[in-house]
């Protein structure tokens, strides 16, 4: 459709480059960004004109542009007097398209579908409109409207194949072999037990009684009516459709259905068809008290003195077993025969069998990781699990806080002191009762803080110094790249993408960049803190090094629990 279009008019970039790109034109994407590169701001077909006529232009690219541009202008004359089936052809046999296409993986599929495009031009010649620019158009519209484009049927009615078809689509067909699956599914019935009003035919409308004072709705006698004959007409109709699919096959009819408890469901059908004695049909009030072709199936075959069905029932615990079975055999044989080419002296066969992933290491690397993952991954420890859920307000009243959400308090609290405040425990009660009344913590947060520990951090040299200090920022986010060589203990090119944030860094009054980090984890030692946050204090220094591009003088880790500055370089 492209080639038909710049045939028509080449001043369409897209439709000529997907060409020129295609085995038609047979252009490469380097020659493609050569002609683009010599004339950018024109048109694709006016950068080929002019690049075919540079003197320092690559001589084969340009000779490639000649016979492109003289193929398109013989076609163009061809179709000025050819009738357009013809045309198209045409087209198929001088591009060598049909047979390409048909070499192609699903080929005779594509084959066929330029068939029809072939069919789809000669019935157009047979209308009154005319010509190469009229026939464009008329496919785009058929392809905007999905109206007469679906593809080629390669399979006929007596095809040796599969199919599988809703029972309605299998009405008056027969096959050899039928499967009628998922006969469990009960049958659609919401509507006529939701609907507030149900309608029918002949005994018109049943409609819900509102009572507006009470807010309540009450079905009515007139409802029940109408529900009662909707639900028999919907059995009988399934009933039929039934009907239809038990009489599909000629030799050989499989029905599959799944039940939790079959035995259950067995017992409570033979007790119902002895309560409604010997009957020689089975009850209607049985069958309106199921709704699904299982088991109206089912009590058919209990009914019934001679074995019309055949009943299997397969457990779902041992077919998981023999499944199991069947794979480890499977691999089991799949090893030998393994170990029976790895015998053969061929050289070439040793060398695909011996072959490896040329970067096999990379294939576990993380290409973005924060920094805790980084430090379980060093230390060997296992990620905790401490993802939190959006507990609404009124659970989270009632439940004890977490160690996490207990941590994740206090660095909140710190975040929110103001180093220009001079404080004491009536200025830290004040504060949480602020954060409480603003909905940044709840009344159960605020108990649980230990003010005491808020308080100690005020009286550290830290702290002092922070009121001095040129600059002070707070919870500062970032991203740096981390070669992977460093975390994985691996020659590795590859770089990770590793983000976090800085809990404080401030800028004394002597041009001294401290780099702080709280922790609040329940340690004796302060050796305990060095040697499990050591690898990611690194990150940090690493990261706020490269975002002020200057050394980092001092960096300290504040134990909350310890009231302890404790310093690592």
């Amino acid at each position: 459709m492209n080639l038909l279009k710049i045939i028509d008019n080449p001043i369409n970039d897209i439709a000529l480059v997907t060409v020129l790109r295609s085995m038609i034109g047979g252009f490469t994407d380097n020659e493609l960004i050569k002609i683009r590169l010599e004339s950018s701001q024109k048109g694709f077909y006016e950068a080929m004109c002019e690049y075919k006529e540079k003197e320092d232009a690559d001589k084969e690219l340009a000779e490639k542009i000649k016979n492109f541009q003289s193929k398109i202008e013989e076609f163009r004359k061809c179709q000025e007097y050819m009738p357009l089936n013809e045309f198209i052809w045409k087209i198929y046999q001088d591009t060598g398209y049909y047979s390409y296409v048909s070499l192609l993986p699903n080929g005779i599929l594509r084959a066929a579908n330029l068939k029809i495009l072939f069919e789809k031009a000669k019935q157009f010649e047979q209308t009154s409109f005319k010509g190469l620019y009229n026939f464009i158009s008329f496919i785009q519209k058929l392809s905007i409207s999905n109206k007469d484009m679906s593809g080629a049927k390669l399979i006929g009615e007596n095809e040796n194949v599969i199919r599988i078809m809703s029972i309605h689509k299998s009405k008056g067909l027969e096959f050899p072999i039928v499967f009628l699956s998922g006969t469990n599914k009960q049958f659609y019935i919401t509507d006529i037990n939701n609907n507030s009003v149900l309608l029918d035919q002949d005994l018109g409308i049943g409609p819900k009684y509102i009572n507006y004072n009470e807010g309540k709705t009450y079905s009515t006698l007139a409802r029940e009516a109408v529900k009662y004959k909707a639900k028999k007409d919907l059995i009988s109709e399934e009933m039929r459709i039934l009907y239809v699919a038990l009489t599909r096959a000629k030799e050989k009819l499989i029905i599959t259905g799944l039940e939790k408890d079959y035995k259950t469901s067995i017992e409570a059908k033979e007790k119902l068809l002895k309560t409604y004695g010997d009957e020689t049909k089975i009850n209607t009030n049985i069958i309106q008290n199921y709704l699904s072709y299982l088991d109206w199936i089912e009590l058919v075959s209990l009914k019934s003195e001679k074995e019309i069905i055949k009943v299997k029932v397969y457990q779902k615990n041992k077919l998981l077993k023999e499944m199991l079975k069947e794979e480890k055999e499977e691999e089991m044989d799949l090893a030998k025969e393994l170990e029976k080419v790895k015998e053969i002296k061929n050289p070439e066969i040793q060398n695909k069998i011996q072959w490896e992933y040329k970067y096999k290491k990379i294939n576990n690397i993380l290409t973005k990781s924060s920094v805790t993952q980084i430090k379980n991954m060093k230390l060997d420890l296992e990620e905790e699990e401490n993802h939190e859920y959006n507990i609404p307000e009124y659970l989270k009243e009632k439940r004890e806080l977490t160690a996490g959400q207990k941590g994740t308090l206090m660095h909140l609290i710190l975040q929110n002191l103001n180093e220009k405040v001079e404080y004491d425990m009536k200025n830290i009660e004040e504060l949480l009762s602020s954060l409480k009344e603003k909905g940044t913590i709840t009344e159960q947060e605020e108990k649980a803080v230990n003010k005491e520990q808020i308080l100690a951090f005020t009286k550290t040299n830290m702290w002092k110094q922070m009121k001095d200090a040129k600059k002070v920022k707070k919870e500062s986010p970032f991203y740096i790249y981390i070669p992977a060589k460093e975390i994985y203990n691996e020659d590795l090119e590859e770089e990770i993408l590793v983000q976090g944030i800085i809990d404080l860094y401030y800028i004394t009054k002597d041009e001294e960049l401290i780099l702080v980090d709280y922790k609040t984890d329940k340690v004796k030692e302060e050796a305990e803190l060095i040697e499990k946050y050591k690898i990611q204090l690194d990150i940090y220094k690493k990261a706020l090094e490269k975002a002020l591009k200057r050394k980092v003088d001092s960096v300290y880790i504040y134990s909350t629990n310890l009231g302890k500055e404790i310093k690592i370089y």
